[in-house]
């Protein structure tokens, strides 16, 4: 009944927001601008979504060795389909996360090592995200005059970082899983299931640098390719954007898209990049299209994602290959 309702409210939340955008917004000049979309600059941002799931699935890879985790980076890129293609139903990232988690620890039974990879890969592609996002606006003479952006990337940086620091590095997780168990303000039994998330997370301390900067390295060069992918939705939609430009707002979308107020962030991403690309002087009905074909993407991850749980079932009943699938 209660996921009833959050559904039910971010739904809701969508509608109304994409209402009042659409009452501000032409729709003849909206329509225009989809029918005027070059398809080929489409197509070709869609061939980098596999591409970076591949990339993002042996970065992970590392992550669940440490854990001792056996799944293959195979089965690792496979789950973050399926997370994509679950996601275009379930309210919000947070819903997604949760398949990720339950597909990542049920071959090996790790539930607590499956949510501290998550929570280490999280924060570590967010601080990533935002420095990349942080850097592009820093190169953007525009964007510079709107010094708002980027001080809210640089105090997002700055918590993540912190949060970083106080999760993973010096022994601290293990200090507060201590204080959690011990603690009257924590129930018995939710102190128990931190404390061996928070010990699972504490084995992140061992991850050397030798094996850290490949990770970052993978994670740098997904970003790297999400951004050209943006870039060729902007050409696709005749947006006069450069490269950095795009670094920056894309950081931005990931950002507010997090936030688990509507469906797919939709109504949220359109608000926010008509208000962003103000700054290039980009007409509202443009920034609409933008970002409806940037709903594509999702979708399209999203359907490859469905690809891959229905070959997931059929091989399940066929009984080509023992074993539960991922």
């Amino acid at each position: 009944m209660r996921r009833s309702l959050e559904l039910s409210a971010r739904i809701l939340v969508s509608i109304g927001l994409l209402a009042l955008i659409a009452s501000k917004i032409p729709f003849e000049a909206f329509r225009k601008s989809l029918a005027e979309v070059d398809l080929l600059p489409m197509l070709v941002s869609y061939l980098f979504i596999p591409l970076m799931g591949y990339i993002d699935a042996n970065r992970t890879k590392v992550m669940t060795d440490l854990q001792g985790l056996t799944l293959s980076v195979g089965a690792i890129c496979r789950i973050g389909f399926i997370t994509s293609f679950y996601s275009l139903f379930l309210p919000g990232h947070l819903a997604g996360g949760v398949v990720r988690w339950h597909r990542l620890q049920r071959q090996d039974k790790k539930p607590a090592e499956a949510f501290a990879i998550i929570l280490f890969g999280r924060t570590l592609s967010t601080i990533v995200s935002v420095a990349i996002g942080l850097a592009c606006w820093a190169l953007d003479p525009l964007a510079r005059q709107r010094p708002i952006y980027g001080w809210l990337l640089a105090g997002l940086l700055v918590g993540l970082l912190g949060l970083y620091t106080l999760l993973f590095t010096s022994g601290r997780a293990r200090a507060i899983a201590r204080w959690l168990f011990i603690g009257p303000w924590v129930p018995q039994f939710a102190a128990g299931k931190l404390e061996k998330v928070l010990a699972s997370a504490a084995k992140f301390e061992h991850l050397s640098g030798r094996r850290l900067a490949p990770t970052i390295a993978l994670m740098v060069t997904s970003e790297l390719l999400g951004v050209v992918s943006f870039y060729l939705v902007s050409i696709a939609v005749h947006m006069d954007l450069s490269l950095i430009s795009v670094g920056w707002t894309r950081a931005y979308v990931n950002i507010v898209t997090l936030v688990p107020v509507s469906m797919l962030g939709m109504g949220v991403r359109e608000g926010s990049l008509i208000v962003m690309l103000r700054t290039y002087g980009i007409a509202p009905a443009l920034a609409l299209s933008y970002s409806v074909l940037l709903l594509t993407r999702t979708i399209v991850l999203g359907l490859l994602g469905g690809c891959c749980e229905a070959w997931n079932i059929l091989r399940a009943k066929g009984g080509l290959i023992p074993g539960r699938a991922p």
